[in-house]
């Protein structure tokens, strides 16, 4: 079918609550939509290619078998790593197939096996790690927001038993990384979708909580020109947004105390207005 036949159908779906119509194989049109879950219309993919997978996986029209399957193409080069680095249209595909991928996470946690969770960790670090085109929002295109979708994934990943210590301390170097960049400013809740992998990291109690302060206070080391120009303005934005973010979801947990009194010393020492 041509894709607006396709968006008709897909229409159709989502307005039915997600029933299969008749005649429709739901798994062979799963399988068809990871074709479109890149594409740059920002309906297609977003509101109904996306909502549609998200919507039978949830609702266990698809089996677990057939939710495995999509895992595996969402995880593959041809999705979630196609065009890894470039800032370019390449970039919607990655992003819907790495929130496609921490949906099945979340619905399957516990039958994916530990082969498969440890692959998905490594193939999503990598793209975290990697991927440079950050954009939240983009004209005329919608979502791509691939530093929110990446922090979905890990913070699913990050509540998978076989993600021990080492796993779980590259998860938070990976925010820690993309949280200081100066190439972009973070507007459309990036922090917060990173501050619930962190929670989910924190939920663990596997790394030390000496390490974690470490961690907290290593944001003050912003690496920046001393002047002021968009790349010092972008990255002192991005860390004392996820600081403050980060601080509130903290401090109202007597757990978190003293996290959350390094956050606020921390907040001080990097806003150019802390002092004040």
């Amino acid at each position: 079918m041509n894709k607006q036949e396709l968006k008709t159908l897909l229409r159709n779906i989502k307005n039915n609550k997600y029933a299969v119509p008749e005649g429709v194989n739901p798994y062979k049109l799963s399988l068809e939509l990871m074709d479109y879950i890149g594409d740059i219309d920002g309906e297609l993919r977003d509101d109904l290619v996306y909502s549609v997978l998200v919507g039978w996986i949830m609702g266990d029209t698809l089996t677990p078998e057939e939710a495995h399957d999509i895992f595996v193409i969402a995880l593959d080069e041809k999705h979630i790593l196609n065009g890894l680095g470039e800032i370019n249209d390449t970039v919607f595909g990655r992003t819907f197939s790495v929130e496609v991928a921490a949906c099945i996470i979340y619905k399957h946690r516990k039958l994916l096996s530990d082969s498969d969770i440890l692959k998905a960790f490594n193939t999503v670090l990598k793209f975290y790690n990697e991927d440079r085109d950050v954009r939240g929002f983009v004209e005329g295109k919608r979502w791509a927001h691939g530093a929110a979708h990446g922090a979905d994934a890990l913070m699913e990943l990050a509540q998978c038993k076989v993600i021990g210590y080492e796993g779980l301390k590259k998860i938070i170097d990976s925010i820690h990384k993309k949280i200081n960049i100066n190439y972009y400013g973070y507007i459309n809740n990036e922090d917060e979708r990173m501050i619930s992998a962190v929670k989910a990291v924190l939920e663990r109690n596997i790394i030390p909580v000496g390490e974690i302060e470490e961690w907290i206070r290593s944001f003050g080391n912003i690496k920046k020109t001393g002047y002021i120009l968009p790349d010092d303005l972008f990255i002192e934005h991005n860390v004392t947004l996820f600081l403050k973010s980060l601080y509130f979801r903290l401090a109202d947990n007597t757990k978190y105390e003293q996290l959350a009194k390094i956050v606020k010393e921390v907040l001080k020492k990097t806003s150019r207005f802390g002092e004040d």
